[in-house]
């Protein structure tokens, strides 16, 4: 029986930092990662894309090309375009790889986790578009690096630290540890540590740093530390690559039976 071609509503594709054609192709690669478009599946035509969502010829070929660039269609002119991707694909790239949770992150460092410094400067307070955690009392040491497991980059960290906290730690010790253990390692005593994590499209200056797809999902996640004063000693912020990062939390304390009454008066 042949395969039959789904065509979906079209989604409101915007005018702004994201470029139209990787707007299209994050949808498009979408269909085919989730298996709604399977290994070997014929996708509607050039003419049928630009009618479904919208959009003008240029940005359907060069979306097409984008995935074709990462190998998950086949497309070649005078022909049509097939999927050239399954499932079993992505378990064999993710095989052996770590999956970084955020939490699980910091507790630990891998005996393969490395650091590409890219940058280090001083800087008189914290970035303005910052997580409003806390109190800005500069200076602090910037750093920016990629963090590695096994030479292949997973986040793209931008990092203040005190500069005071900073001067305790060893002598390039942050090209080779985490800088967030390095704070717990050297500070006296802290009033809050808190971590948010968003989901976002990739950015450019990321996707090259990390050699993954522009637009395609990403976490950030970032990280105050204040000392007992309220003073930000740490402000961190990571991009990690969207199958590199998971969040695992137990649930089991929620779903526990609760203990009789009589149980806590004894």
């Amino acid at each position: 029986m042949p395969s039959v071609t789904v065509l979906r509503p079209a989604p409101q594709f915007t005018q702004g930092a994201t470029a139209l054609y990787a707007q299209l192709a994050s949808v498009l690669r979408n269909q085919i990662l989730s298996g709604e478009w399977p290994d070997g599946q014929e996708i509607p035509s050039l003419q049928e894309l630009v009618d479904l969502y919208g959009v003008g010829r240029v940005t359907v070929r060069q979306s097409v090309q984008i995935l074709a660039d990462e190998g998950l269609l086949s497309s070649q002119r005078g022909r049509r375009t097939f999927v050239t991707y399954s499932p079993q694909d992505a378990q064999a790239d993710l095989a052996g790889k770590p999956l970084f949770t955020s939490v699980a992150s910091m507790a630990h460092q891998s005996p393969l986790y490395g650091v590409a410094l890219l940058s280090r400067s001083r800087a008189a307070g914290l970035p303005p578009a910052r997580w409003q955690v806390g109190r800005d009392e500069g200076p602090y040491t910037h750093v920016r690096k990629l963090d590695q497991i096994d030479g292949s980059p997973y986040g793209l960290s931008s990092v203040h630290v005190a500069e005071d906290l900073y001067d305790r730690f060893p002598k390039a010790a942050e090209e080779s540890e985490k800088l967030i253990q390095l704070v717990r390692q050297h500070v006296q005593s802290v009033s809050l540590a808190k971590e948010r994590v968003t989901v976002m499209p990739m950015d450019f200056a990321a996707a090259a740093a990390l050699g993954y797809r522009m637009a395609a999902p990403a976490a950030k996640a970032e990280r105050v530390v204040c000392d007992a004063s309220g003073r930000v000693i740490y402000f961190g912020v990571t991009i990690y690559r969207g199958d590199r990062f998971g969040l695992d939390r137990d649930l089991f304390e929620y779903f526990a039976p609760k203990l009789p009454s009589s149980a806590h008066r004894k």
